[in-house]
């Protein structure tokens, strides 16, 4: 830790944390606690929800997985977490006056992670999270005596009218504070009836342009880190680390479980995901570069497009064959069926293959429900499934180039030990590993199953196998008798 410049800038220092509950926040408390551990406090805007205050909330943080290794090695070190019950959507963050005078004696370095990160078409909580958010903590960080950094989590998906997207913040035709306007006057109906016409600029590059402004008026070092898709740890703080479904995560499961057989996607692009510890890394070192580098001449925002498509980039092909290959090795326990799937660029086949392989069988085992007595279910799953994967659909059909410059920039400016300590360098992935780890890590985090339970989940991916092998025999036999009656 004395050859890390990163640690020793952190130590002593107080910081100031929004979104800790979230996936990227979890990993971040975890990471600055564990290879910063001169950090002096790790305040942490938490909102009390479903009868639980924060001291609750800050216990299940704890208490989950990821602080596993911290709560073994550093039981202690946990302490320096401290709750502060809040809302970023309301005024001074809805922070008790004891809270807001702690905070503007003691706190050097902000991370504003709480951001709305579904990609569907909801204006409003988009607008309520990534823009009107942003304005409120910018607003009341900016009185923070000893505040040397604002660190920002955006979107890589920002701008998507531009084939090329650089490290810079992007004018708009729109003023971010009149369209907050113009959005509170509107019913939902009519709001969602012109959502499409309104989202041109993501609501996150919106809430870009209104912190570089604040920022810039108010000489705060500014830095934004735009993620691509960001995905299961690579190493840290376990390899292959999920907590939620979003994105290829909830993909990766269907597919493994063999509900999910048929997809719109276009193999030949590059998906461009981010493992999450490669992306809190670079936050943490984008802070450390703001507080000693200062305001940019310009007074620009330092912005960090966090991807791996520009230096190490992975086709949704690739991904499907390491994945597959992946499930193959390490099957889950409970499949619907032997786990394969189609793609498709056209909706056309890809609807025709979503009815047979996905309907059919779902309203045969809800007949089978409602005739044994218990509640139909598989309709009800599959229009969940395919909910969720049409916010996905425009993300996979096509391709952008993203220009990442500044994280390669950052790491050679770096000393050897920090760019150990604190790697973000996506060259140094291996996908073909990584997607396995993706592969154990949905299998153990999401769906809960032992890897002891690994020899019976062979044995059954090897009856579905032979299962499928004799229904194609039966349907080939089929099909054989019908073309004879009918030719003969």
């Amino acid at each position: 830790m004395k050859e890390s410049k990163i640690a020793e800038f952190y130590q002593d220092k107080s910081i100031f944390i929004t979104g800790a509950t979230g996936f990227m926040g979890k990993v971040l408390v975890e990471k600055l606690l564990r290879s910063c551990p001169g950090i002096e406090r790790v305040y942490l805007l938490l909102r009390p929800s479903k009868g639980k205050d924060v001291t609750c909330r800050l216990e299940e943080l704890i208490n989950n997985e990821v602080f596993h290794a911290l709560r073994q090695n550093q039981p202690e070190i946990v302490k320096k977490l401290i709750p502060m019950a809040g809302d970023i959507s309301l005024t001074s963050l809805g922070l008790s006056a004891a809270d807001q005078e702690i905070l503007n004696s003691s706190v050097s370095v902000v991370f504003h992670t709480a951001a709305r990160i579904n990609f569907d078409d909801n204006l409003r909580e988009a607008i309520d999270a990534n823009i009107k958010g942003p304005q409120k903590v910018i607003a009341f960080c900016s009185q923070l005596k000893k505040l040397q950094a604002f660190v920002h989590v955006s979107t890589v998906f920002n701008n998507l009218d531009k084939g090329e997207i650089d490290e810079v913040v992007y004018p708009s035709h729109l003023d971010p504070l009149k369209l907050t306007e113009f959005v509170d006057s509107m019913d939902n109906q009519l709001l969602a009836s012109i959502t499409k016409q309104l989202v041109g600029n993501c609501p996150n590059a919106l809430g870009e342009q209104v912190l570089q402004k604040y920022c810039s008026e108010n000489k705060i070092p500014l830095a934004i880190v735009r993620p691509s898709i960001v995905t299961c740890s690579l190493q840290e703080p376990i390899p292959g680390w999920i907590d939620n479904l979003n994105g290829p995560s909830g993909f990766i499961v269907g597919v493994g479980k063999g509900l999910l057989r048929t997809a719109i996607t276009d193999c030949n692009l590059v998906g461009d995901m981010i493992p999450v510890d490669i992306a809190i890394n670079l936050m943490i070192a984008a802070g450390w570069k703001s507080a000693i580098g200062g305001m940019q001449q310009d007074n620009e925002a330092k912005v960090y497009n966090c991807v791996t498509g520009s230096h190490n980039p992975v086709t949704w092909r690739m991904f499907n064959q390491y994945g597959m290959a992946g499930w193959k090795e390490y099957p889950t326990k409970d499949m619907a069926w032997y786990p394969s799937i189609n793609y498709h660029t056209r909706q056309i086949p890809y609807k025709l293959e979503q009815a047979i392989y996905h309907y059919l069988p779902a309203y045969f085992f809800d007949f089978v429900a409602r005739v044994i007595g218990k509640k139909p279910i598989m309709v009800t799953l599959y229009n969940k499934i395919h909910r969720a994967l049409t916010c996905l659909d425009f993300y996979v059909v096509r391709e952008w180039k993203f220009v990442s410059n500044n994280p390669i920039q950052l790491l050679d400016e770096m000393s050897p030990e920090d760019r150990r300590l604190f790697n973000f360098d996506v060259r140094d992935i291996n996908w073909e590993s990584y997607v396995t780890n993706y592969i154990l890590g949905c299998r153990r985090f999401l769906l809960k199953d032992n890897i002891q339970t690994l020899p019976i989940a062979k044995r059954n991916l090897n009856r579905l196998y032979w299962l499928r092998i004799l229904l194609r025999l039966i349907l080939l036999v089929v099909l054989g008798f019908i073309f004879y009656k009918f030719f003969f």
